[in-house]
């Protein structure tokens, strides 16, 4: 027995498993990137704006102190103004007393509404920035449990093809296994297919005795020019 379909599955096991370990190191690497930093500068910008509302708020409940207790002045000074029984001087006095409350009033009110479009605006700004850190703190949980998912099924799947590579490599003549290896370490794939006359690596023609030799009787053969060793495609194909 020949032992070319083992070691032609041999060779489609480990080309697997190093596609596999290639896989297993992108998805590790891809895990370990995805930090979540991008999240965390969101979540401090959300946490700077929050202060900042705050800041604002308690600056503008004052303006709105003020200006209740400038109405309550002027609520005095107007009746002390109609009220008759002052002297000119303190009549003028309290005129004057209105006016400049009345200015200060105008300009508290005007600092009243910049403050409001400036609180609206902070509370839009964390609305957006909360749900954006909403979509993209899901997008990254499902991101990585599906790296995790994957992870898990290369991972079961690396340990069949070791467990399948070990029976296989006990099934086949240690002389064969060493010839395999040293291809190996010269950096080939072990096996190629004979197709029609040619090797499928290096397409150089066979010699009619190894053509026969492989595909009337199965016979261990290597190709003449890179040394690969052989198998007909139709006993790959027929698996």
């Amino acid at each position: 027995m020949s032992h070319l379909k083992e070691l032609w599955q041999l060779q489609k096991t480990e080309v697997e498993m190093v596609k596999l370990r290639k896989e297993w190191n992108q998805i590790k690497e891809l895990m370990n990137r995805d930090t979540g930093e991008d999240l965390a500068e969101i979540q401090a910008g959300i946490s700077e704006a929050r202060k900042e509302w705050e800041q604002n708020k308690a600056e503008y409940d004052e303006i709105v102190s003020e200006v209740a207790d400038i109405g309550r002045k002027l609520e005095q000074f107007n009746s002390q103004l109609y009220e008759g029984g002052s002297q000119s001087k303190e009549l003028i006095s309290i005129q004057q007393n209105i006016e400049q409350l009345l200015r200060r009033k105008d300009l508290l009110e005007e600092e009243q509404l910049s403050y409001i479009q400036r609180l609206d605006d902070l509370e839009q700004r964390i609305a957006n920035e909360t749900v954006r850190f909403q979509r993209l703190d899901e997008q990254r949980k499902s991101r990585l449990s599906r790296f995790s998912q994957r992870n898990e099924e290369v991972r079961e799947r690396y340990a069949a093809l070791k467990e399948l590579r070990e029976q296989l490599r006990q099934s086949i003549p240690e002389s064969m296994m060493d010839i395999y290896i040293d291809l190996v370490k010269q950096k080939k794939g072990p096996m190629a297919l004979l197709v029609g006359e040619n090797c499928s690596a290096c397409g150089i023609t066979q010699t009619v005795l190894n053509v026969n030799a492989l595909k009337k009787s199965g016979q261990y053969t290597r190709c003449i020019n890179c040394g690969r060793i052989l198998i007909a495609r139709d006993e790959v194909e027929q698996e």
